[in-house]
């Protein structure tokens, strides 16, 4: 009779104040880490390793707050964002931090990661993400979007430690940074980019710096030569750096070229005559990015508590 009375008041105290968590009864969470993806599984490999990094790192001192940890890729590979959710639901997860590994806002960010994960919705973003073949997730998860990378000092921290394996006497170098940026969004990503090239000089003794958006890397040549000349012109040595997540620009230099009629052009003809130094990695791999998703992730479970 007593046991029957005690469970009457559990369920009326439950009932009656639904923020009430009865110990033993918490909540399920997931952190899902939304990237890209890429055809070449070389840009996939140091994102998908993150996985094992970023767990590590949550599990440090204790049992992980998150039950599920997943990389997710938008687009090109798998595991899809769509898939890892619906894993997610299967295992019991009932609240999940999606973190997008974007370098800043961009329309990635803000119109097709959250088209995807099905939290809002238009006929043509529907169709649109339908013909590129990428699913939309169907959920009763609750799912927040946490931040892109360019917030706090990560992408300084990274852009900072590739130039110090560059460089060998700053006060004759100047850098070049390259980045694929988004013309609606353009003011942040031009301040990112102002911002890590005065923090690194302020750091090194460089004194000279420059960027360019590049897209994909089809302008390379376009745009991204002509700052990098311009550099040249006045340093001895230049280093060249990308402010992407997975890729170097050291491919993109030995690899772009243009056509104009019959006549080819070659970045690497271009600049061959020039002292120059192209970092063959991204932001990836490094720590440093783990670690900032953890921070990001363990500040979002504080916030709940």
């Amino acid at each position: 009779m007593r046991r029957h009375a005690i469970r009457v008041l559990v369920l009326t105290a439950v009932l009656a104040f639904p923020g009430l968590e009865v110990a033993n009864a918490e909540v399920k969470l997931g952190l899902v880490l939304a990237a890209h993806g890429s055809p070449a599984p070389p840009w996939n490999a140091p994102v998908l390793a993150l996985e094992e990094e970023v767990q590590a790192l949550l599990s440090e001192t204790g049992p992980s707050p998150f039950s599920s940890t997943r990389v997710a890729m938008m687009e090109f590979a798998e595991p899809t964002i769509a898939s890892v959710i619906e894993d997610m639901e299967r295992e019991g997860v009932e609240r999940a931090l999606v973190l997008p590994l974007f370098i800043a806002p961009s329309g990635h960010s803000v119109y097709d990661l959250p088209a995807i994960l099905g939290l809002y919705s238009d006929r043509e973003m529907r169709t649109q993400l339908q013909e590129e073949g990428i699913a939309i997730a169907s959920t009763s998860i609750h799912l927040t979007i946490g931040p892109t990378l360019n917030y706090g000092s990560l992408l300084r921290d990274v852009l900072l430690e590739r130039t110090r394996e560059l460089s060998k006497e700053p006060q004759s170098e100047g850098i070049v940074l390259l980045a694929h940026g988004d013309h609606r969004f353009a003011p942040i990503w031009e301040s990112t980019c102002q911002d890590i090239g005065s923090f690194i000089c302020a750091h090194t003794g460089i004194t000279e710096f420059d960027f360019a958006f590049v897209e994909v890397g089809q302008s390379f040549i376009q745009e991204g030569v002509p700052a990098i000349l311009g550099v040249t012109e006045r340093c001895e040595r230049t280093l060249v750096l990308g402010l992407f997540l997975s890729m170097g620009v050291e491919s993109m230099a030995q690899n772009s070229e243009v056509s104009i009629g019959r006549m080819s052009f070659r970045a690497a003809e271009i600049l061959e005559d020039h002292d120059i130094v192209f970092a063959s990695r991204g932001l990836l791999p490094s720590q440093q990015v783990a670690i900032w998703i953890a921070a990001r992730a363990t500040d979002w479970v504080n916030v709940r508590r």
